[in-house]
Order: structure tokens, then sequence, then C-alpha cells
């Protein structure tokens, strides 16, 4: 096999998916799906009887936090962590993997799926929502690095973009971080792909919520202290410092017909085989 067989190798088997881009594993770390539309004020009179439906038909979803209000009800699934809302303007699912856990699997999407067409169909009927003005579906790649610098310039290797030297020669400078978004505009669906380095986070579990803390932020003593607890303690997570990030949205303005699970399946066909490709060459 040649170096070049090794630049990109994408994984797909019946229980998980993954990426492979020189040498590096992808985790992917959050999906969400959204859903606009228009003439949802029916929110106001059909808040409380929605969740009502949700939590009978669904009984694994609960409030979160407080008590629904007239911008927004919350709910989270004690099924897998899940985050739906629902307003007069939009709905969403948000699923989130925790901090220096696994990545999301093919399982994980495919109960996310099940659960946005469940919940969406029960606030398109007790809105009434005829009118729909975007369907989205992102996700979070990210590829764990040694350093800031190591992050952008592992971006910059893959070919996709360059950022000319006159930007900062012009400013008399250097440059100290960088990333690129663009949005592309396919044949039934536009893409918004951002390239970044990222600093991820250490977590600190108290007991009472996760608090996140930048890893730069942390001074040796610190660093050091949080490792020993990590060995002792399985409520304290840390993170591996950096991660370059590909983030795509794919997204249909104003779609004619919105089907949730078809639009996302094939939003990740679409934009993994794309990747491959453009990679390859």
């Amino acid at each position: 096999m040649t170096n070049s067989d090794h630049a990109y190798r994408f994984i797909i088997d019946f229980k998980w998916w993954i990426m492979i881009i020189k040498g590096k594993k992808s985790i992917l770390q959050r999906i969400v799906f959204e859903l606009k539309y228009r003439y949802g004020f029916t929110y106001l009179d059909a808040c409380g009887r929605t969740v009502n439906k949700i939590q009978k038909e669904y009984p694994e979803w609960i409030l979160r936090g407080n008590e629904p209000n007239p911008q927004n009800a919350p709910l989270i699934s004690m099924k897998n962590s899940c985050i739906f809302n629902f307003s007069a303007l939009k709905l969403d699912l948000s699923l989130e993997r925790p901090i220096g856990e696994r990545s999301l699997l093919q399982e994980d999407l495919d109960e996310f799926i099940d659960q946005f067409e469940s919940l969406s169909a029960i606030v398109i009927d007790q809105l009434g929502l005829e009118i729909f003005t975007r369907i989205g579906f992102r996700a979070w790649h990210i590829f764990p690095c040694e350093s800031e610098q190591d992050s952008e310039q592992w971006l910059l290797n893959l070919g996709l973009y360059s950022i000319s030297e006159k930007v900062h020669t012009g400013f008399g400078g250097q440059i100290e971080s960088a990333g690129v978004s663009i949005i592309i505009l396919g044949e039934d669906r536009k893409f918004r792909i951002a390239f970044n380095g990222v600093e991820r986070q250490a977590q600190i579990d108290f007991g009472q919520g996760l608090l996140n803390i930048p890893s730069r932020s942390l001074h040796k003593g610190q660093k050091e202290f949080l490792k020993k607890q990590l060995a002792i303690r399985g409520r304290m997570r840390q993170n591996p410092g950096f991660a370059a990030m590909i983030d795509i949205d794919c997204f249909i303005d104003d779609p004619e017909i919105v089907n949730p699970a078809q639009f996302v399946r094939t939003s990740i066909d679409q934009y993994t085989n794309t990747l491959e490709s453009i990679i390859k060459m």
C-alpha cells in the first residue's frame, strides 16, 4: 500500500463509522438537526399540550431545568442525553459526546434519527406547521493534535485551502491562528464547511455540574493534580489539549419537502464521499 493510500481511509460498517485522514483518527463529537419554520406562534398556546404528548408517547423525555417559557421548551432524553428544543421559530435536536469519551457511533446516529423523526412529527402536528424555511444537519469531526500550531498545519497539509503570506506581511506580523469557512451551493443543498484549530478543554465534575477549563489556562501544578485525580476518579475527564476540527453544516433553505431522516443520511453520504474524493486528488 502506498503513502497516498494512507492519505485518506474512510471506514464504515454496520456498527460504527469514523474517518482516518493522514494518520489521524477522527472523533465525531457532536451532531445537530435543525428545522426552522414560519407561523409557529401557536407554540404560545400549544407548548404544554405538546410537551405532554411527547412525554406520554416517549417517557424518556423530561424537562431540562426550569419550566418551558415563551421563548423555548427544552427537554432532555434519559436514554442518551440528547437535548431537544422547540419554540415559535424552530426545533432542534443535539447529541454531544462528553469530552474524553468515545466517538459517536453509527448506532448513536440511528437512534438520533429515530428521535428527531418522532419529536418533529409531534411538534409539526401540534403547532400546525406547513411552511419551513430551513432544514439543516451539522456535524463536528475533531482530530486530536499536539498543539494549536500542529492542528492548523495539519489542516493546511490537507491541501484544501491556503492562506497568502500577503495577509500577515501586510500587517507586519505573523499569523497566530487561522481557519477558513466556505459556503458551497450544491445540486440540491448547501454546505458550510469550516476548518479550524481548536483548543480542547479539561472537564472537572464537582458533582453539581461539569466545569470546562481551557487546557492552556491550567498551570503545571494544576495539570499534574488533574492527572492524579483522573487516575482515581471516574468523574473527572481531561481532553488531549488541541485538535483540528472539520465542521460541516448541510442545509436547504425553503425546502419544499421535509423528510428529516432522508436529509440527514443523504447529507452524510454526500459530504463524506466528497471529502474522500477531494483529499485523494
